[in-house]
């Protein structure tokens, strides 16, 4: 296990860039006054974090359906306008409890 001192390891990897991918990178960072490198690392984190958090989201409703399938809980739409009228203006509103 790596100290919190430590720097993750790296490792290399090509990528395949057509010429005008590869000048709008340039471009950009020229004006960002940041490195192409920099870029990329930041453009690949930055989907990760969103691809993550899709699949968090995902999980969670395929988790809710398995769920509703296993006991028929549920709450309906109109219960759920009618909460989310009521949160605009009272933030601790609770949600509607569910049922069969």
């Amino acid at each position: 296990m790596q100290s919190t001192s430590e720097k993750p390891r790296a490792s290399t990897v090509t990528l395949k860039l057509d010429t005008s991918q590869r000048d709008r990178i340039k471009s950009l960072a020229l004006a960002k006054k940041r490195t192409s490198h920099y870029l990329m690392k930041e453009a690949i984190e930055r989907y990760l974090k969103t691809e993550e958090a899709q699949q968090v989201i995902l999980s969670s409703v395929d988790d809710s359906i398995a769920h509703f399938e296993a006991t028929g809980l549920h709450i309906n739409h109109n219960e759920v306008k009618a909460w989310a009228k009521e949160i605009k203006t009272n933030r601790n509103a609770k949600l509607p409890e569910c049922h069969s």
